[in-house]
This record gives C-alpha cells, sequence and structure tokens, in this order.
C-alpha cells in the first residue's frame, strides 16, 4: 500500500503468510529520488536513509508501516488501468457487460478493464497524471485486441479517436502510441468509446518527445 504526496510517501509492507517473507522495491518505482529519510512510523523512530531499494525481510503474519522524505520526486511513466477511476463500475454484476477489473496472466500488473464503452459515461478516468515540466509526449497504450471496437482518448479536455486498433487477439497484448501535449503539474487523462465498445485497457505508459 502506498500513500502520495509530493516527496513524501507512506509506504506498507504485509506479509499475511506463515513464512518470512522477503521484499526489494526499487525507490524509483515510488517515484523517489536521492537521499531518503526513512521513519518507522510503528516504532516512532527514524531507521536511517535508502537511496535505491526498500529491502526488509518480515516475519509471518507482520506489517511495516514507513514514512519516506525523498530529495526529489521523480516523473512518474507507468499507470496501470485498475488505477482508473471507473463511474460506471458496479461490483454486484447485475448484468453480463457490466465495466469491471479482470485478472488477465499477460496484463502488466496481471489485471485488465474490461467492458468500457457503449455510452459516454462508460469511461476509465486517470486525474493524477503527473508532468514536472509538461510538454509533448508519447502515449503508449496497451491493450487486448478485439474486433469492432474503437477508443477514445481525451487529454485535458482534447479528444483523439483511435480506429486502426489490432483486432486478432491471437498476437496478444497490443500497443498503440499517440502524440499528446501534457502541462505542468497534474493531467487527466480518459479513455472511452461512446457509440461502440472499448478494447480491453492493460495499462500506459508516457515517454517524453524529446
Amino acid at each position: 500500500m502506498e500513500q502520495k504526496r509530493g516527496k513524501v510517501r507512506a509506504v506498507a509492507f504485509y506479509n499475511p503468510s506463515d513464512t518470512i517473507c522477503s521484499f526489494s522495491i526499487p525507490t524509483t518505482q515510488l517515484e523517489l529520488g536521492g537521499k531518503i529519510k526513512v521513519r518507522d512510523l510503528i516504532k516512532r523512530q527514524s531507521v536511517g536513509t535508502v537511496t535505491n531499494k526498500l529491502v526488509y525481510e518480515l516475519p509471518p503474519h507482520s506489517v511495516k508501516i514507513l514514512r519516506l522524505e525523498a530529495e526529489q520526486r521523480l516523473e512518474p511513466t507507468h499507470y496501470e488501468a485498475e488505477w482508473a477511476y471507473l463511474p460506471c463500475y458496479n461490483d454486484l454484476a447485475m448484468h453480463p457487460r457490466n465495466i469491471l477489473y479482470a485478472p488477465l496472466k499477460d496484463a502488466s500488473g496481471g489485471m485488465i478493464v474490461r467492458y468500457l464503452g457503449g455510452q459516454a459515461e462508460n469511461y476509465a478516468e486517470w486525474n493524477e497524471v503527473y508532468s514536472e515540466k509538461g510538454g509533448r509526449y508519447k502515449l503508449h497504450i496497451s491493450y487486448v485486441p478485439g474486433a469492432d471496437r474503437k477508443l477514445e482518448v481525451e487529454v485535458n479536455g482534447k479528444k483523439t479517436i483511435l480506429k486502426d486498433l489490432q483486432t486478432d487477439d491471437s498476437k496478444g497484448m497490443a500497443i498503440i502510441t499517440l502524440p499528446v501535449e501534457l502541462k505542468v503539474g497534474n493531467n487527466v487523462i480518459r479513455m472511452c468509446s461512446p457509440y461502440c465498445w472499448a478494447p480491453d485497457i492493460d495499462c500506459f505508459t508516457l515517454e517524453k518527445d524529446i
């Protein structure tokens, strides 16, 4: 579990198993750089600094909660579909095509978002897509191919419709790239398909266009 606030993170490590569990988390994955001050929130004491990784061994059925304060906040580049806000999400699954989170072995985080689109209100939205300096980026969208799918991508209110999507699901996960303009700070990226089904979404990554 991770709570984000600028250069400060609260991170929890949890071991529910009956054996010792080892953790090794790169600090870049937490979007933190430079020297990082570590404080144990359970013991209420500082435990030094780290620069590259958080490495811990937890005994069975235990938890460790840390406060991390870094010199730098690194710009995130990877966003999972399961992190998105889904206004039409219904965990009761009363209908066969309710939008939902679904497990998929080949997905980057092991999950995808299914049954996106069909109406304007059925979208996935990431409202804290952070850019330190703004500018042009390449948006790489990973999705599951399917027949008769379109995808509308909206970045800070600017919409682009992607029609030429891969349809052969036997080839595995597909990627489509879209040039986008981001502003400094948090940006809003929304994916939908108002008039037909969108492809199942795995994740997207951002690459600075130099």
